[in-house]
């Protein structure tokens, strides 16, 4: 009877159309802030269309084995940072190699000089907001740099002596001036200075590998309700950490990222997927980075 009841919810749970119903829309009411921007304000292709006279992209070196995420902050009809009455940035990119996790907060402007102080503040309170967040649900061991970047047409007024006693106090925001379509990969992969200038290049795009495809593009809007979700999930009102499923490749099997202020767990079954996961991850010294460990998850409580 209960191997019936299994089946029966099988049935009824199915991973692959619940990607597929998702809606962007975030989830106040389920997800903090770090899970709504994991699984709702990702930027599948790291490009961003025109705003204020400038756009950009970022594309991923293929001599580098790394991860890029975009992540759109500015979502004006649903806001990702809802309190209205304060600034908020347009973009903010992640980028993970072996010795780096960057942070980098992008605002694009256009030449008013008054704009420009304004999206100086703009940057400085999503550093704040994420260095908060990070703290409240993430592993300690993760050391994350953070930087700004000024995106501004040319002839734009830039504010540089506000920028410079930023720098002085070890926060770096590059003012970027391009009237095109701006490439940031070198700026958003290595800690910038001030001095920097900005130098077109056409960048030979690297194949994402599969933990960025897994982040950026399917991840789940809704929980899981199985057996490690029975064991791990607590329903709080100031809930600590984070809890997502994605969906796997094969779009018949999720996995789920649990994480807290002592270790990430990964809960995945045995299969071709684990071990290119737990490769990945090792190539990026993320499972020291995020403090992670490996469960095993039964076939048989798929979806329970």
């Amino acid at each position: 009877m209960k191997q019936d009841k299994k089946k029966q919810m099988k049935q009824k749970i199915n991973p692959a159309q619940i990607l597929k119903d998702k809606k962007d829309k975030l989830d106040w009411q389920n997800f903090n802030f770090l899970e709504n921007l994991l699984v709702f304000c990702t930027v599948p292709g790291r490009s961003v269309p025109k705003e204020s006279g400038v756009h950009f992209r970022i594309t991923l070196d293929f001599q580098n084995q790394a991860v890029c995420i975009l992540f759109e902050i500015d979502r004006r009809n649903d806001p990702l940072i809802k309190n209205q009455a304060l600034k908020r940035p347009d973009y903010m990119s992640l980028y993970i190699d072996c010795t780096s996790c960057i942070c980098t907060i992008i605002e694009m402007k256009g030449k008013n000089h008054n704009s420009l102080e304004n999206g100086i503040e703009q940057i400085l309170k999503l550093k704040e907001i994420l260095q908060n967040e990070i703290s409240d649900h993430l592993p300690s061991k993760l050391k994350v740099k953070y930087q700004g970047i000024l995106l501004t047409p040319y002839n734009s007024q830039i504010p540089f002596k506000k920028i410079a006693e930023l720098a002085s106090s070890g926060f770096i925001i590059l003012p970027i001036q391009y009237d095109h379509k701006a490439e940031l990969y070198p700026y958003v992969s290595k800690p910038n200075k001030i001095t920097d200038k900005y130098n077109h290049q056409e960048i030979t795009e690297s194949m994402a590998l599969l933990i960025e495809e897994i982040l950026t593009k399917i991840a789940l809007p809704k929980r899981m309700e199985d057996d490690y979700y029975s064991s791990n999930f607590v329903i709080e009102k100031d809930r600590k950490g984070i809890y997502i499923n994605y969906l796997l490749p094969d779009v018949t099997d999720y996995i789920t990222l649990l994480s807290n202020t002592k270790f990430t767990e990964i809960n995945i079954e045995e299969n071709e997927y684990k071990e290119k996961i737990k490769a990945e991850l090792e190539l990026l010294n993320l499972i020291n980075k995020l403090a992670i460990k490996f469960s095993h998850r039964q076939i048989s409580e798929s979806n329970n």
